[in-house]
Formats: structure tokens, sequence, C-alpha cells
């Protein structure tokens, strides 16, 4: 076979073989550092590449005779050279700075952490999600360690300053994700469902953010998915709960690639870490995703992105309600996702189209009781950036979602469907050499509440240094209400926050320093008014009458250090919030603290790369001090707190070669001391007996092994 394809290639007609012009090279800055993602493409053709880290491109064009490669980058002038084609062409392309922007340009920062390889500013990586100590390689739980959020163990998502895990949206390629976890299951937080390697750059807004996204009281997690491959490949690994695989096709323009798991947590993971909770039906069960890339032009882009997901549990649980002092659940999902994205620069704008589908169905067994509920989400959005002149861009576009909720309780249906506008527009001024601002209002209506919106947003950037600045921001954000409550209510009104954002940053020799102060204000909450005694339980179904008369504030300072520059090999990160927050919402009693929130958070990171061994040795240590609960002994509503939450985790990586394949050999330690931990306390209908909400397990081991076989051409990466 491999003499069949060398005499193929041999015979080929050696016109077409030398038509083709290879044209590599590096791009940087006046100061000779590299520019990663500079685009770079022949004008008038679909031949383009972009720069890797190091600033490298290398493309290949049929064209003849001479092109002209035109290399752009943001905050530096274009760059255009005239080529005679035909040989292998090297360049050195140094791009000069704009006349308002520097090497370190002054950028919105205010309540923005980035993590995407291609901006300077870069505070997180994949790599580095998947290396923080406790987080499992789960998105969300790394996310934890940042400034902002609180550790909560017994709901899924991300609580951040003062929020409920709903007011977190998370959005992929501009689009977004109506499940990203999976299906909720009572007293156990559950993992996201997306890999941190789907995506090369990450945006975690703690707050004030861009008003291109909506329907979020307190965050957005923007997730911008990875482009074409480097190179095609097949990828698997087995670990104590799966085996997964995948293969990967690489083209000159065109990518394609499969890949599936299974899991089952009961055979090893279970049996070798002991469980507060008493599974009859381990967790298992399986996903199937595809990806197409393909790249239209120099500069165009387009995604298709599609994931089929199913599994199934059932626990028995203490219950205080019960006459037998127990209850019993089971669960079975099903889950579909897909995203469609378009983009396409042209010489000062850029267009986005995108489109997405999902649906979710849960089957739920209750006791003797079966149960359902489900809910699907289809949107489209089109957005066009323009650049007017070098100080001025302008963003704007619309989107459209319609979706439906459904919910039954063995013979008690109910439902309801939602179409759900919004338009945007959104500037973005050079104000002078030293300050850049940005202003963008958003308005939005739902129709199952027959309401509108309109939300201004506002921010401000100064640079008081090479290396630092202050921004600024506020905003009015927008929420539909529950669904729960939109099952018995149709009435409600959005509920509403405003932000008020100060925010210094500092970048130097791989050290960054933060901190953000900020005061977020809460109107129009649903409030719930029963005549019954109050009931502690996140997952009950409301019924009593409704309306939007809470409200609430969140204010607190935030603090974040990291640095790659002290220790050889080594890096660490300190993050510390202190949260002031009361909300009168939901079925409370009172104005208070509610039950997901902390006054102190506080977490450390260390991480440390033994080249001679090929070992990276990762560590975190977690602190958050008590959350309320409600205890009904107590005169004082939710009056009661939690002790303080503490949890040491340790990980390594070994990388190693396995037949000539790049292997990684990967283990984890979580809550290394094995710390009991204690979420909250659930008390019977007198008072007299309660029952600690704990997380599943109090320490956990974790070991698996993943291999990555070039198919060109079998080597260590």
């Amino acid at each position: 076979m491999k003499t069949f394809f060398t005499l193929c290639f041999l015979l080929m007609p050696t016109s077409w073989i030398w038509a083709q012009t290879s044209i590599s090279g590096k791009v940087t800055d006046a100061k000779k550092e590299a520019l990663a993602g500079a685009s770079v493409y022949l004008k008038g053709t679909y031949d383009g590449a972009t720069t890797d880290g190091e600033g490298n491109f290398k493309l290949t064009t049929d064209e003849k005779d001479t092109a002209t490669l035109v290399v752009s980058f943001i905050g530096y002038e274009n760059s255009e050279q005239k080529l005679q084609l035909g040989k292998p062409i090297t360049l050195t392309i140094v791009l000069a700075e704009s006349k308002n922007a520097t090497l370190n340009e002054v950028v919105i920062t205010a309540g923005v952490f980035e993590a995407s390889d291609e901006k300077r500013t870069t505070i997180l990586k994949p790599l580095d999600i998947v290396t923080t100590a406790g987080a499992g390689a789960d998105i969300f739980r790394a996310l934890q360690s940042l400034p902002g959020t609180s550790q909560v163990g017994e709901q899924e998502g991300l609580f951040v300053r003062g929020g409920s895990g709903t007011e977190t949206k998370a959005v992929i390629d501009g689009l977004i994700v109506q499940n990203p976890f999976f299906s909720s299951v009572p007293n156990v937080a559950q993992r996201g469902r997306f890999s941190p390697f789907q995506f090369k750059g990450t945006a975690f807004s703690t707050g004030g953010y861009s008003a291109q996204y909506g329907q979020a009281l307190s965050s957005v997690l923007v997730l911008n998915s990875n482009d074409l491959p480097e190179k095609s490949q097949i990828n698997g690994g087995i670990n104590f709960a799966s085996v997964y695989g995948g293969y990967t096709q690489r083209w000159e323009k065109t990518s394609l690639d499969f890949n599936g798991s299974y899991f089952n947590v009961g055979p090893i993971l279970f049996n070798l870490n002991s469980q507060n909770i008493e599974w009859h039906k381990a967790p298992q069960g399986y996903s199937f995703a595809s990806n197409f890339r393909k790249q239209t032009s120099a500069t165009g882009m387009l995604k298709v992105y599609a994931n089929l997901a199913g599994n199934t549990l059932g626990l028995t649980a203490p219950d205080e309600t019960t006459d037998s002092g127990k209850s019993t659940f089971g669960l079975k999902n099903q889950n579909f996702y897909s995203n469609v994205s378009y983009t396409e620069a042209f010489d000062k704008g850029k267009l986005y189209i995108g489109f997405s589908q999902s649906f979710n169905k849960d089957d739920l067994k209750l006791d003797t009781a079966d149960a359902s509920r489900g809910d699907s989400r289809t949107q489209g959005r089109i957005m066009f950036t323009r650049d007017f002149t070098n100080d001025v861009a302008v963003s704007v576009g619309t989107e459209l979602h319609t979706y439906e909720y459904k919910n039954q309780f063995d013979e008690y249906k109910t439902s309801f469907r939602d179409v759900y506008w919004a338009n945007f527009l959104e500037t973005d001024v050079h104000i002078t050499h030293k300050l850049v601002g940005r202003a963008g209002i958003r308005n939005e209506y739902s129709q199952v509440i027959h309401r509108w919106n309109v939300a201004p947003r506002l921010s401000l950037a100064y640079k008081t240094s090479d290396y630092s600045q202050i921004s600024l921001a506020y905003g009015q954000f927008y929420q539909n209400p529950n669904q729960l409550y939109l099952y018995i209510n149709k009435k409600l009104d959005f509920e509403k926050a405003e932000h008020f954002i100060l925010n210094y940053q500092r970048i130097r020799n791989d050290r960054t320093f933060r901190v953000e102060a900020y005061y977020k204000n809460y109107s129009q909450l649903v409030r719930e008014f029963m005549d019954e005694p109050f009931d502690a339980n996140a997952y009950r179904f409301p019924y009593g009458r409704t309306d939007n008369s809470g409200g609430g504030y969140a204010q607190g300072l935030d603090v974040f250090f990291r640095d790659r520059k002290t220790f050889k090999n080594s890096e660490y990160w300190i993050s510390y919030s202190y949260l002031d927050t009361k909300r009168l919402f939901a079925n409370y009693l009172a104005k208070v603290m509610p039950s997901f929130a902390s006054t102190h958070n506080f977490s450390v990171l260390y991480k440390r790369y033994f080249s001679k061994i090929n070992l990276q040795a990762n560590a975190s240590y977690t602190y958050s001090s008590g959350r309320p609960y409600y205890n009904p002994n107590e005169q004082e509503f939710m009056s009661a707190h939690t002790p303080a939450y503490h949890n040491l985790s340790m990980s390594f990586n070994y990388l190693t070669s396995i037949g000539g394949n790049f292997t990684v050999i990967y283990a984890e330690v979580s809550n290394v001391l094995g710390t009991q931990n204690i979420f909250g306390y659930r008390y019977s209908s007198d008072g007299k007996n309660r029952i600690p909400t704990s997380p599943p397990t109090y320490r956990s081991v974790f070991l698996g092994v993943n291999i990555t076989i070039d198919k060109l051409k079998k080597s260590k990466s």
C-alpha cells in the first residue's frame, strides 16, 4: 500500500506539484515580541492563516505570478507586501502600533477574567483549568478558585457575588447554553457538560458585562470554541469512572472529528471512595459528539457542533419529612445540544451569524410517584462589527429565542412556551491615548410575560502606566423569573440588578494583580407568599401567590494575585473575596444573607513542573466562611451558620510516551485531609431532628491515562 501511494505521487503532473507556493514566517511588534492571533492572508483569495502563540504562521497558495500579503492585528497598523510567487517564501513581518495603541493597550477589564491563548492579559488557559487540583477538569469548579465566587457544594452553578446559580449564564460561540450542567440531583452538585479543551478562549465576567449578552443578573461565562485543529490524530483514555475516545481528521482548510465516552462511577470509583449517599444505582451514561470546521476564506470560519448524551442514576436519601425517614430518587436523562456559527472579517468589519438548538428531558422516580421535566430552546443571532476609524468601533446585533418548559407529576401537567427577542448596540471609543470607553444599550422582550426592558451599559478604562490601569463599569441587567414561577403566574415582571464596579489591574513580568470593589442592587425579585411554615427545600414546587416585591443588595471586594516569575518552573495564585449581601426573595421571611452566600472566600493554588522527570504537581487550598441556614428552633430567621469550609487537594500529571505516542497519566486526591464539610441542615417538622447536607464523599481518589496518536507521525509532542 505504501508503495502504491508513492507511485501515485511520483506520477502526478509536475505542473501541479510546483504550482503551490508555501509562505511562512513570523509576526512581531517593534520590540520583536511575537504577536499571537494576527490575521495573515493573500488579498482577494481564500488563502490565509492565523499566527500561533509564538507569532509563527504558514500557508500555501495555488495563485501564480504575484500576490499581496496582508497582515492585521488589533491595535496595530495593517501590513501589505507584494510577493513574487513560485518558490517557498519566508518572512519576518514587523507591525507598527496604531496612533492610539501601545504595546500594553488599555482595555476594558472591570468584572472580566480572560482565559484565552490569544490575549496578552491571559489569566487562565484550558490547561490551567484541567490542572487545578480539586476541580476534576471541570470548567465551573475551576472557576470557583477565582474571586467573586462562593463555595456551594450541594447545587450546581456559579454563585457570583451574592447571586444564585441561576443568575449566571454560559455562552458558547455567542449562544446561550440551556443546560450547561448535568441534570439536578437533590443535594449533589453536578458537573459541567463540556471539556475545557473544546475552547480556545474563556471570558468569565463577574459583573458589568457587555450589552451583547443578557438574561443574567450576575454573571456570564463566554466560551469560544477552537478553530481548525493542528493535525489529524486519534485520542483515547480510561480512568476510574469512564472510557473515551476520539478521531480527528484535518484537511487543508477543513476538519471533522468524532468522539464518544461511557462512564460508570460504580465499579471502581464508588468502591474506592466511601460514599455519604446510599446509591441504589450508581451514575452511568454516555455521550457522542462531532465537530466540523471549515475555513471559508482567509478570514472566514464555519463551525458546526453537536452533542447527544444520556445518563441514569438512583439514590436513597435521609428524609426527615417521611415516616420511614428515607426517600428514593431516580433519574433518566436525555440531552441534545447543537451549535452552528459563521464568522467573516471584511476590510473594516466583521460579521457573525449563529444558530443553536437543544433539548433536555428528565424522567424521574420520586419514591413511588412518576414525574418528568423537560425543556427545549432554539435560538438565532446576528451581529455586525464595524471599525469606522482607528478610534471608533461599533457593534450591532439581534437575537431571537423560542423555548419551552414542561413539568409533570403523576397526572398533573404544566407547561409554557416563550419567545424572547433582544437587540443591542455597543460602541468602543479611544477617547484619548490613555482613555477608552464602551457604551452600550440592550432591549429585550419576553412574550410569556408580555414585557419589554431597556438596559444601558457603560465602561471606562484609564491607563495609569505602561503596566497598569483602572476601570469603571455600570450596567442594568434583567432576567426572566424562574420557570417554576412562570408555571403559576405569567403576569410577573423581569427581575433586575444594577452593577457598579471599580477595578485596578497591574500586569508586569508574568505577575498579575487586580483588586475590584463592587455594589449590586437587586429589585423586582420574585417573592412567594405561603400560608404554611417556611420550607427550606431548594427543590420545592411553589404554588402560592407570587409578585415582584423582592429586592436586596450585594457589595464587596475581590482581590487576585498570580505569579509565574518568582519561582522557577512554578506558578501560584491567591484569591480573596469579601461579600456583604442581603435579599428578600422566594419564600424568605425577612431580608437576610441567602443560604448560598458566604462572607469570606479564600483560595491558594500552586503548580510546579519537574522537567527532569516530566511531572507536574498541583495543589490547592480553599476556605469559605460558614453559610447561613434555616433553624426552626432559632427566633431569628436564617441566623444559624454552618462550620467553615476547608479543602486541601492535590493532583499530578506525568508526561510520557507509550508506543511512541504522547501519553499523560494523571492522578488527583480531592480533600486530602478528609475534612467533613457541611453545607447545611434539614430539620424535621417539629424541629427536634436534623440531618446534615454533606458532599457525596469526604475524600476522593482519581486516576486515569490519556493517549494521543498522531496519525501522520507517531512521536512525542
